[in-house]
């Protein structure tokens, strides 16, 4: 299915369900999704009648870095992203959630002056909350120059164009059930790369179909399966990987306001490539993340994501990427201060070798960092946080070492 097409799909379903559950309103309901999301807004600092806002100042990494290409010979310099960045809520009667978020933030390099750019970010979803449905619709559209992948060593400019619509039906107290059908469609700057153009190899379609089941262990866990089923079609027409995925996930989904945060989500995957010569995968995937506090100045932060990325080189259709990291967090003078450690580790695995008969590719990537954060808000800190990242290939002269330090901002105090 292709990206437009999924969107007016998308549209025709919101219209039929708008009209089909407009009637079914019961005062006083309200399922749990819904709550949280009404319980957000209400936490926002500023209202102006219905509009509720809550401003931020984005500040990353502003600091100085050894290596901002991440390449065997170093080019060094300073750098900062920031800017200011808003969540706006209207909850009317309950019923109707609108929720927007914009973020336009500026990226500067004090000697590599073709670096620096404006990024955008804007996302934003409207729910429309009944007795036990809660059926929402949203989109993204982000125009931004990063490093999208642990392969790519230059920002290429990338916008991301995305819809859904997902609907929520809580049976009882403890069961519910969740539907969502996803398009999104990536588009890359024309960019060479090392003879590769990025636009041609890497633009493409992604649509997901996928359904959840919930079951409430009590106020602060939940138990979910998931079932998701996924189309990958290049816009590129001579570009082979066109793809079909079908995934099953199981893990459980933690409240923000339990001692345990984060949900842990794991599955296996059948991935499918069209192209009779390339290969397929079969095996685990994850995305979870997890904080735990097990005593009053103590936090214990896991990370484990694994999936399949479509890579630029012609050679591998896609890698594995693996990457997990741990450490704690310490409060002290009654968490006016934090303190961090964080270990992480990251393994890029190809399929294929860089020529008949060679052995598969490998990439590996360790990060160690620590920073310092001084409260300076009820949930706000800002810091400094220093680190030294190492890269090793096992079938290219290409490996590299960076180390960074800089300030920044978190909302995550």
């Amino acid at each position: 299915m292709k990206g437009k097409k999924a969107v007016l799909i998308i549209g025709q379903v919101v219209l039929f369900l708008g009209l089909s559950l407009g009637w079914v309103g019961i005062a006083g309901a309200e399922t749990w999704k819904a709550r949280e999301m009404r319980l957000a807004a209400e936490k926002a600092a500023w209202r102006f009648g219905p509009l509720k806002l809550q401003p931020a100042i984005l500040i990353k990494e502003a600091g100085y870095d050894s290596n901002i290409y991440y390449q065997p010979e170093a080019t060094s310099d300073y750098w900062l992203t920031a800017g200011p960045a808003f969540d706006a809520y209207i909850v009317a009667r309950r019923r109707v959630i609108v929720h927007v978020f914009e973020s336009p933030q500026y990226v500067f390099f004090l000697k590599t002056k073709r670096e620096r750019t404006w990024n955008n970010y804007l996302n934003g979803d409207v729910s429309l909350s009944f007795n036990r449905f809660l059926l929402t619709v949203g989109g993204s559209l982000n125009n931004a120059r990063e490093r999208w992948s642990t392969e790519l060593d230059i920002r290429p400019r990338r916008k991301e164009k995305s819809g859904f619509i997902s609907l929520l039906y809580q049976k009882s107290y403890r069961l519910s059930f969740e539907f969502t059908a996803r398009t999104i469609d990536y588009t890359y700057e024309s960019l060479e790369y090392d003879s590769v153009n990025i636009n041609e190899r890497l633009s493409h379609y992604e649509d997901y179909l996928s359904g959840r089941i919930y079951y409430r262990l009590n106020p602060r866990i939940q138990f979910f399966v998931e079932g998701q089923r996924g189309s990958y079609d290049f816009k590129n027409p001579l570009n082979p990987r066109d793809s079909r995925s079908q995934t099953v996930y199981s893990g459980f989904q933690f409240s923000p306001t339990g001692r345990i945060h984060g949900q842990i989500r794991l599955g296996y995957k059948s991935f499918n490539t069209l192209e009779a010569t390339l290969p397929d995968y079969r095996g685990l995937v994850g995305d979870t993340t997890v904080s735990w506090q097990i005593m009053r100045p103590l936090v214990l932060r896991g990370s484990y994501r694994r999936d399949i990325n479509f890579s630029v080189w012609s050679y591998s259709p896609y890698y594995i990427g693996t990457t997990w990291s741990a450490g704690p967090s310490f409060y002290i003078f009654r968490k006016k201060f934090r303190l961090d450690y964080t270990y992480s580790q990251t393994r890029n695995n190809y399929p294929l070798g860089e020529i008949p008969g060679s052995p598969p590719r490998r990439d590996d990537y360790t990060l160690n960092s620590v920073a310092v954060y001084y409260r300076i808000g009820k949930a706000a800190g800002i810091g400094i946080t220093a680190g030294r990242w190492k890269r090793e290939i096992n079938v290219l002269n290409w490996d590299a070492t960076r180390k960074f330090i800089g300030l920044n901002l978190t909302y995550d105090f």
